[in-house]
């Protein structure tokens, strides 16, 4: 699963979530769109589990239909945290790393949702894959080699790494390297 970057996503007065990747024209996000709701969903999960959690709750009742349930957790999620159209700072950059907007919402300082869903907190404790993968990069090891090495896919492994470099909020592996190295890690 490739990450997705360069996206900027807003809100409808119908209540559609437009999603506009750089450079091309917008689209309305659909249950369709399998590729963005698989990654978008990978992502809240392992970066923000409390919001994962809270979102598979509310939309439990759509569990009979796999995708549309799929759907309106991502949509929920992208409402809360991306409403509003800037075409300076995208919702996903360039990194692939989220960029929360403050949403106008008519529920703000009310809400139970608020600080779980909508601006969700980031979860930086690294779970035990992220580690192994972690070291093996540390020891300049690619991805292929990674992958043999724990029986994972390369997929994996770069899922992995997205979300490690998300955690320690770096851009690149050789910033994760140095984080590594300056934060004396094993």
């Amino acid at each position: 699963m490739n990450p997705i970057t360069n996206i900027e996503f807003y809100n409808t007065p119908e209540g559609d979530v437009m999603m506009k990747e750089f450079g091309q024209p917008a689209i309305v996000l659909k249950d369709t769109d399998r590729a963005t709701l698989e990654y978008m969903l990978s992502v809240i999960r392992d970066r923000y589990p409390k919001a994962h959690t809270r979102l598979m709750k509310i939309y439990s009742a759509s569990t009979m239909n796999r995708w549309h349930y799929e759907f309106r957790v991502v949509h929920r999620f992208i409402r809360c945290n991306f409403g509003e159209y800037d075409q300076y700072n995208l919702d996903i950059n360039k990194d692939g790393q989220f960029v929360f907007e403050e949403v106008k919402c008519p529920l703000r300082g009310e809400c139970e949702d608020e600080d779980v869903i909508c601006r969700p907190e980031l979860d930086t404790r690294f779970t035990e894959r992220e580690m192994d993968v972690f070291r093996l990069i540390a020891s300049n090891c690619q991805t292929d080699d990674i992958a043999a090495e724990l029986h994972i896919s390369p997929c994996t492994v770069n899922r992995h790494r997205e979300n490690i470099k998300a955690k320690i909020k770096v851009r690149n592996v050789g910033e994760m390297i140095s984080y590594w190295h300056q934060n004396q890690m094993k």
